[in-house]
């Protein structure tokens, strides 16, 4: 694992909650805010938080690597005592969402210090507007290990080669899958709330912004990604435009590959 993600990665990414039983690996640009502030409501956290103040370690009731260490991470995953689970996208629709939410312009806050710090990982000037097929050429230049989560390959960051996951919910899916998940750990998630959150609409605007040219992009710098959760290589045509293949909803990799 420390080879393949930094020490500060996996303590931010990998939510280590014995009450449920589960290690929730969230992936960036797949509900995450959601997902975590509905973990929080799970939690039986009081009082109101800001979306975005969720994704601070310090606000979350869970546990964390660095409260015990990397090797007990490892080792609750490999005896079963907490089960690995995570949610992916459609890789059309992610990457999509992740230009326009960070790098289409204009946005609100465009020189705000994070904004300007994710777009120079891309772009030698961060204050230049940049296409979507800019994006993805820059995107496609880098390798895997060294890009930011926000566009990382989904079977990459969670290491779905090496971690056994127990449960693969999609955000197509969202509120059936996370109440599929609940009765997999013997919960009720039927009632918490998943308020859609960095809503970019990049799920009905897929046609306005690819081209034969970018979706050939996405095909090759996501292929670990439709192979290993199955999503179809065509882009989706439904009007929510994250259309998933229902026979492999809420399934285990292997359950996917298989």
């Amino acid at each position: 694992m420390a080879a393949q993600m930094s020490a500060g990665e996996i303590n931010h990414s990998f939510h280590m909650m014995p009450e449920l039983g589960i290690i929730y690996v969230s992936i960036p640009k797949v509900a995450c805010t959601s997902l975590k502030l509905a973990f929080r409501e799970v939690y039986g956290a009081t009082g109101s938080i800001r979306p975005g103040a969720i994704h601070d370690v310090a606000n979350q009731p869970w546990q964390h690597m660095r409260d015990l260490g990397l090797r007990d991470l490892a080792r609750r995953i490999e005896n079963g005592t907490l089960k690995p689970v995570t949610f992916v996208r459609n890789p059309f629709s992610r990457a999509l969402s992740c230009y326009r939410n960070q790098f289409e312009y204009p946005l609100r806050n465009w020189d705000k210090p994070n904004r300007v710090h994710l777009r120079s990982l891309l772009i030698e000037d961060p204050m230049r507007r940049m296409s979507f097929a800019e994006f993805l050429e820059a995107v496609d230049r880098q390798k895997s290990a060294g890009m930011n989560g926000h566009w990382r390959p989904q079977a990459d960051f969670v290491m779905a080669k090496d971690i056994p996951y127990a449960f693969i919910g999609r955000q197509e899916n969202l509120r059936e899958d996370f109440t599929a998940l609940g009765k997999m750990i013997g919960a009720n998630l039927s009632s918490i709330k998943l308020a859609s959150r960095n809503r970019s609409g990049a799920g009905a605007s897929l046609a306005d912004y690819y081209t034969p040219e970018t979706i050939e992009m996405v095909r090759r710098i996501y292929a670990a990604d439709f192979e290993t959760f199955g999503y179809s290589r065509d882009l989706p045509v439904s009007p929510g435009g994250d259309a998933a293949q229902p026979e492999v909803l809420g399934r285990t990799v292997e359950e996917v590959r298989n």
